[in-house]
């Protein structure tokens, strides 16, 4: 698979209709251009995503709201545009008729972001249409934080901007009125919007997603995966533990490996990592199963733990 740092290259295919993957401070992410039904259909095939699981704009610069958001956009929504972009927030308002049908599957809103990673900031500001880019993976399965995580066909470039430093996916914030709500957690913290917002609070889980990421199973590896609580039977062979830090395992359990989130129990870091070692155990031939003790659900804590319970759903028994 073709991958490098050639802005210019990843920039020609875009315009021809092709599919690049960006790095982006959050995840690497599956770009096309977001004016481009076709090429947004692309996406779909390739991640086999159910089409009724809307996409994320990107943007640079914010006079491309215009294209996007219906006016005039909310005063609330300018205050957080202030404090978090670009960065890991997705706000989520009324669409224009700019926006194709496929990318917000039929609803009459629209998600967008201003991601802060350097190069993908390059990428967009040599085009001039804003970039479609879900997660750079198989849909339902773990998210990409290096370019060796990535396995799809049907792409013309990677572009290489290592290690992604959040780790996991943006924010989701709809606010209706004075009524935000956060419809996925993410790399900015429940408590950081209720410094602008008292009143924000997480939407529950759905079965008709307004936002990517809000289906009761996502982001699973291949192999079992469980969080670990005080009634759970832990297979004696091929156990890997993801634990929190070196400080914190409270599972009297055998494991054959550990892996730690945060040496020094740094939540920055551990969600920086979550899927990376996630990757690591289910390529790992040694490990058959992956378990992982919970973390406190509190900052981007309410993120990790997101993330880790979507994984380990589909292994409920």
């Amino acid at each position: 698979m073709l991958t490098g740092t050639d802005i210019q290259f990843a920039v020609e295919c875009l315009r021809k209709g092709e599919l690049v993957v960006m790095p982006t401070e959050t995840v690497y992410g599956l770009a096309a251009n977001a004016f481009d039904s076709l090429a947004v259909a692309k996406i779909f095939e390739v991640k086999k995503r159910p089409f009724f699981d809307p996409l994320i704009l990107h943007i640079h610069d914010l006079k491309q709201l215009d294209e996007l958001f219906e006016a005039p956009l909310q005063d609330n929504y300018i205050k957080l545009i202030n404090k978090f972009w670009p960065g890991p927030l997705t706000l989520v308002s009324s669409k224009t008729s700019n926006v194709p049908a496929i990318v917000s599957s039929g609803l009459s809103t629209v998600a967008v972001r201003m991601p802060s990673h350097p190069m993908a900031r390059k990428l967009l500001q040599e085009l001039d249409f804003p970039l479609a880019a879900p997660s750079a993976n198989l849909f339902g399965c773990l998210s990409p934080t290096i370019p060796a995580h990535i396995n799809l066909e049907g792409i013309s470039y990677i572009l290489d901007g290592g290690k992604s430093l959040v780790g996991i996916e943006s924010t989701i914030l709809m606010v209706d009125g004075n009524e935000p709500q956060i419809l996925r957690p993410g790399g900015i913290s429940l408590e950081e919007i209720q410094e602008f917002f008292p009143a924000a609070k997480i939407m529950q889980k759905t079965l008709d997603p307004l936002a990517p990421g809000q289906l009761e199973s996502h982001y699973s590896p291949l192999k079992p995966f469980i969080i670990l609580n005080a009634s759970t039977q832990v297979h004696k062979e091929g156990a890997g533990l993801i634990q929190f830090s070196a400080a914190s395992s409270m599972f009297d359990f055998h494991f054959d490996k550990r892996l730690m989130l945060s040496k020094n129990g740094d939540m920055l870091e551990a969600a920086s990592n979550l899927f990376e070692l996630l990757h690591q155990f289910e390529s790992d031939p040694d490990i058959s199963f992956i378990y992982m003790e919970p973390i406190t659900e509190n900052g981007i804590g309410v993120a990790i733990m997101d993330r880790a319970k979507k994984a380990a759903f589909r292994w409920i028994e």
